[in-house]
């Protein structure tokens, strides 16, 4: 599409995109990130409109680019423990034991790791840890008791 016409659309609908994209991602600054992606993706394809119909296809632009992100949330968990080294260290307070547990939990999948990590280590509730990871409580469950399940048996030794 030609500069232009993307700045048309731009100015048309980017008010309706960003409010529709904030009642998606739940995120004012993810909002902002993913209608700016829709309109640089028209920049750089050749996109043609059906007849009054450009309002339509860059709100499912905009949906599918919260779904992307949404993904992809899920599967990174919002604090990204192999960036925290310094603050991952071992507790002063560590014994050799709850060193052995503390590299366990960091040998898990994220999927269970951050659960783990952010109720024993970080002291959350399953509530805010559900809201955290934008999942249900049910499923901080799960993930928790599936982790100290895996985690009990590369531990065994100390048990």
């Amino acid at each position: 599409m030609k500069n232009e016409d993307v700045v048309r659309l731009f100015d048309a609908y980017s008010d309706d995109l960003y409010r529709f994209a904030v009642y998606y991602s739940g995120s004012k600054h993810d909002a902002e990130d993913i209608v700016q992606d829709v309109f640089l993706k028209l920049l750089g394809n050749h996109v043609e409109f059906k007849p009054n119909k450009e309002k339509t296809y860059l709100l499912t632009m905009t949906a599918n680019k919260c779904k992307d992100y949404l993904k992809s949330a899920s599967r990174q968990t919002g604090v990204d423990l192999e960036s925290c080294e310094n603050e991952l260290q071992y507790f002063d307070d560590f014994n050799e034991r709850n060193k052995a547990v503390f590299d366990e939990l960091m040998n898990l999948d994220g999927q269970f790791r951050m659960p783990i990590y952010l109720h024993y280590y970080a002291g959350y509730s399953y509530k805010d840890i559900a809201g955290i990871l934008k999942i249900s409580e049910s499923a901080v469950a799960v993930r928790i008791n599936r982790g100290k399940a895996l985690m009990r048996i590369g531990l065994e030794e100390y048990l």
